[in-house]
């Protein structure tokens, strides 16, 4: 197993990419914090498993992702790898994105990453560790009416990077996965836990209704939240020593298209 005996966090880790990584780590041999906001799906896939824990999480509060970490170590005695995987999906332009949604925004995806890091950096300064944030490639390619989105997701490259650097000498890696069109619940999430923030049905990401598989090769179809996962356990693995400060695209031929 390639996480025996690892501890990690994965936010956003009861639905879309954070249950499948869950679900992989698991079998991989790793205990798992799921952190997620969502208290019946995060209970339900830790139920009867030992190597589970569910801990209720804002991302967006200073003090709930404290407490997220302050219990991990409590309970499993460290923590090894985090898989930052929650963040929301607003869309709009600039001119169209009121301050407060703008703020919101990157507040929840690339202020959560800030977040995380300055609690669990700490834990890993000694022993090492492995940090994976999803991204995304709107953050490196523009898709018009996702401007706080693309932001914040481009925020986190210069982050990863920048930690990167500051923790090498620790032996703590820092990396990001740009998923492309994954087939995923994070629009309809998005609705129900941002009410405040969401302003009609063009205003979250769509759902990434899949290709049907018998008309088009696997490649051109949308992803699995399983492909983004993998990803993940790779990059969170041994096997990615030598890997710091980079981006992981994950997104068939999307962004390999010149139309």
């Amino acid at each position: 197993m390639r996480l025996h005996g690892k501890t990690a966090i994965i936010t956003g880790g009861a639905n879309g990419i954070g249950r499948a990584t869950t679900e992989i780590f698991l079998r991989e041999g790793a205990s798992v914090v799921i952190a997620d906001r969502d208290t019946e799906a995060g209970l339900a896939l830790a139920q009867g498993n030992e190597h589970a824990l569910f801990v209720a999480t804002d991302v967006s509060s200073d003090a709930s992702v404290a407490d997220l970490v302050r219990r991990t170590v409590d309970h499993f005695g460290g923590v090894d790898i985090v898989v930052h995987c929650a963040g929301v999906a607003i869309a709009g332009t600039v001119t169209s994105t009121e301050p407060e949604r703008w703020q919101r925004v990157l507040d929840v995806n690339l202020g959560s990453l800030y977040r995380i890091c300055h609690e669990v950096v700490p834990h890993m300064q000694g022993t090492g560790g492995s940090v994976v944030t999803i991204a995304s490639v709107q953050g490196m390619f523009g898709w018009p009416n996702w401007a706080a989105y693309a932001a914040s997701k481009a925020g986190m490259f210069g982050l990863i990077r920048q930690m990167a650097v500051e923790y090498a000498s620790d032996s703590i890696r820092f990396n990001a996965i740009s998923p492309g069109a994954i087939t995923t619940q994070l629009g309809a999430n998005t609705s129900r836990l941002e009410p405040d923030f969401v302003q009609g049905p063009d205003s979250t990401a769509q759902d990434g209704a899949p290709t049907p598989a018998e008309t088009k090769p696997r490649l051109l179809q949308s992803g699995k939240p399983e492909d983004i996962a993998q990803a993940a356990l790779f990059l969170a693995s041994d096997e990615a020593a030598y890997i710091s400060g980079q981006n992981l695209v994950v997104d068939g031929v999307l962004t390999c298209s010149a139309t």
